[in-house]
C-alpha cells in the first residue's frame, strides 16, 4: 500500500459507535467492497472503510486497490513502517471486526468467544490456518529484524556504490571522448566507454531503488530528493512513475489484473491466461491478443533479449507519459471513474496521482537535466553516426537491468487478483490459495550467485527476501536467506535459488511454452 505517514482524513468525530465498529463482517461480505465508491480492507482482523484515503494514499490509489476486499495485514506491515501504520490506523474508520462466518445472532455484532462459528469448509478452513501460521512466523522475524537492528539506516555504507557508479561513468565518459577520431582503435574505444556508461546505468538504478523504498536514509522526503537526483537526474526515469508501478508490484505479485511489472500484451506474455484479454487496472484499459500478437508470441523466446537491450527506451516515454498524466495545472484529486465496457460490464479507470506543484517542477527539470547535461552535452560532441552507437551500446548494456528484474517473476507462478486469489497455478500448498508470505515464494525467484558478484545484481538478486521485507536495506538480504528459508521450510514451501544462467533458461522456456499457445488462440 505505499509508503509515508498520512494526514487526518477522518476524524474522531464521525467515527462509527461502538457497536458498528464491532460489527462482525465475513470474509464474502469484505469481497464484495472492491470499487472506488466502497473500499474496504482488513487489517489485524479489523475492518476498515478506505474510500476516502484514496485519492490521498502517497502510495497511489493503485496499491490500495490490488488489496481492496482483502486482508491486507501482511503486505501492509511489510510495506510500512510500525509508526506509520499506528497513525494511519487511528485515522481510519472502522466499520466491523473480520470473522469466518456469521451466526444466528441478529445483530451480528462481535462477541468474541460467546459467538459460535459455523463450521467452514475444511479446505478453505485449511488454507487460512496456514496461512495465518506463516503470516505469524514472518511477524515474529520481523520484530526480531526490528529489535537487532536490520532496519536501521547508514547512508555512509553507500558511499562504495556511490564511488563505483562514479568510476563507471568518469571512465565511459573518458573513453567516449578519446574515440572523436575515426581510427580502428578509437572505435574500440568508444564502443568499451559506452559499455561502461551503461553499467552506470544500470548500478545507478539501485540506489534509485533504495531512495523509492526510503531505505536510503529512513527519512522519505530526503530520500525522494536523493531520488530525483540518482533516479531522475542520472538516470532519466522519474523516480515517482516508477513508484506508482513498483509499489503496486510488490502488493500484488503477478497478479494478472493489477501487476504492471508483467502487463505487456502483445508484444510480450507470460502467462497463457492472458489471452483471455485481462483488464489491466493499473492501465485501466483491456490487455489484447490481437493479430500481431498471435503472429509474435510464438517466438517471444527468440526476441526476448533484443527487446530487453532498447526496453530502457520505453522507460523514458512512460516517465514521460506519466509527468503529463499527473501535471497538478489540469488535474483535481479523485480516486477514479467507473467505465461500461462493450460487453456491458462496469470497469474502473483509476485517477493518477496529483501530486504538488514543487514535487512535479522537480521532477521535470531533472529529467530535462538528464536529457540535456548527461545526454545531449555528450552526444553533441561525437559524429551522428558514433552518437547512435554510444547511445545504443550503452543502453543494450543497460538492458542488463531490465533481464534482471523479469528474470525474477517470469518463470514462477502467476494468479488473478493478489494474493490470496482462487487462481494460483498448481500452488503446491495442496490448497487454491495461498496468503502474502508464501506467495511471494511462489512468485518470486532468487538468483544465486557468489558474494563478489552483488555488485552487479546490487544485491537484489535475493528478490524473495527483498519482498518479504522490501524496508530492509539490500545489503543485509543474503544473510536474510537463511532465516526466512527456515520458516519457509517448516511450511514445505518452495524457494526457487539459481543460478544467473541457468534462470535464464528458465525464464525462456517458460516464453516458449506460453507463446506456442497462442497461435491455437483466436485474436480478437
Amino acid at each position: 500500500m505505499g509508503k509515508g505517514g498520512c494526514q487526518p482524513t477522518i476524524t474522531s468525530k464521525i467515527q462509527p459507535s461502538i457497536s458498528k465498529r464491532n460489527k462482525a463482517i465475513t470474509h464474502d461480505e469484505l469481497s464484495q467492497k472492491t470499487s472506488i465508491q466502497e473500499c474496504w480492507i482488513a487489517y489485524e482482523s479489523k475492518v476498515y472503510d478506505v474510500t476516502h484515503w484514496l485519492a490521498k494514499h502517497p502510495g497511489g490509489v493503485r496499491s490500495i486497490m490490488s488489496a481492496a476486499g482483502q486482508d491486507a495485514t501482511s503486505v501492509m506491515k511489510s510495506l510500512h513502517h510500525p509508526s506509520t501504520l499506528e497513525t494511519m490506523m487511528k485515522r481510519t474508520r472502522q466499520v466491523g471486526v473480520l470473522i469466518d462466518k456469521k451466526t444466528d445472532d441478529k445483530n451480528n455484532d462481535y462477541k468474541g468467544k460467546e459467538k459460535k462459528e459455523e463450521t467452514l469448509d475444511s479446505k478453505e478452513m485449511r488454507a487460512r490456518k496456514r496461512s495465518q501460521e506463516i503470516h505469524d512466523e514472518f511477524q515474529k522475524l520481523n520484530q526480531e529484524l526490528q529489535e537487532e537492528g536490520w532496519y536501521d539506516a547508514k547512508p555512509l555504507e553507500y558511499i562504495p556504490d556511490i564511488l563505483r557508479v562514479a568510476m563507471f561513468a568518469l571512465i565511459g565518459v573518458k573513453l567516449v571522448l578519446l574515440s572523436t577520431e575515426s581510427t580502428f582503435w578509437n572505435q574500440i574505444s568508444l564502443v568499451i566507454g559506452s559499455l561502461f556508461l551503461g553499467l552506470f546505468l544500470q548500478n545507478i538504478a539501485f540506489m534509485g531503488h533504495d531512495a523509492g523504498h526510503g531505505s536510503i536514509t529512513g527519512n522519505f522526503t530526503f530520500d525522494l530528493y536523493f531520488g530525483f537526483l540518482v533516479g531522475n537526474a542520472f538516470a532519466g526515469i522519474d523516480v515517482s512513475w516508477w513508484k506508482s508501478t513498483h509499489y503496486v508490484h510488490h502488493s500484488a505479485t503477478n497478479s494478472l489484473h493489477d501487476d504492471p511489472d508483467i502487463q505487456h500484451m502483445p508484444l510480450l506474455c507470460f502467462d497463457e491466461r492472458f489471452y483471455e484479454n485481462r483488464w489491466s487496472t493499473y492501465h485501466g484499459k483491456y490487455m489484447t491478443l490481437d493479430k500481431l500478437g498471435t503472429m509474435l508470441l510464438p517466438y517471444q523466446h527468440y526476441y526476448y533479449f533484443p527487446v530487453m537491450a532498447v526496453a530502457r527506451v520505453n522507460l523514458y516515454i512512460q516517465s514521460m507519459i506519466y509527468l503529463l498524466k499527473t501535471c497538478p495545472l489540469f488535474k483535481g484529486k479523485s480516486a477514479g471513474t467507473e467505465i461500461v465496457d462493450e460487453l456491458g460490464q462496469v470497469k474502473e479507470m483509476y485517477a493518477w496521482p496529483a501530486p504538488s506543484l514543487k514535487i512535479w517542477t522537480m521532477s521535470v527539470l531533472s529529467i530535462m537535466f538528464y536529457w540535456y547535461v548527461c545526454v545531449y552535452s555528450l552526444l553533441s560532441k561525437l559524429s551522428t553516426q558514433d552518437a547512435v552507437i554510444c547511445f545504443f551500446v550503452s543502453h543494450m548494456m543497460a538492458g542488463l537491468l531490465h533481464v534482471q528484474i523479469l528474470l525474477s517473476h517470469v518463470a514462477m507462478h502467476y494468479c488473478a487478483d493478489g494474493h490470496g486469489s482462487t487462481d494460483a497455478i498448481t500452488a503446491p500448498n495442496g490448497n487454491d490459495s495461498a496468503g502474502y508470505y508464501e506467495w511471494q515464494a511462489l512468485s518470486t525467484m532468487d538468483v544465486d550467485c557468489p558474494t563478489w558478484m552483488d555488485w552487479f545484481h546490487g544485491g537484489l538478486q535475493f528478490q524473495l527476501e527483498h519482498h518479504l521485507f522490501p524496508r530492509v536495506p539490500r545489503r543485509h538480504l543474503r544473510a536474510l536467506c537463511q532465516r526466512t528459508d527456515a520458516i519457509f521450510e517448516k511450511y514445505n514451501v518452495p524457494v526457487v535459488r539459481i543460478p544467473f544462467v541457468e534462470a535464464n533458461r528458465k525464464v525462456l522456456r517458460h516464453m516458449a511454452i506460453v507463446g506456442a499457445k497462442a497461435a491455437k488462440v483466436k485474436s480478437m
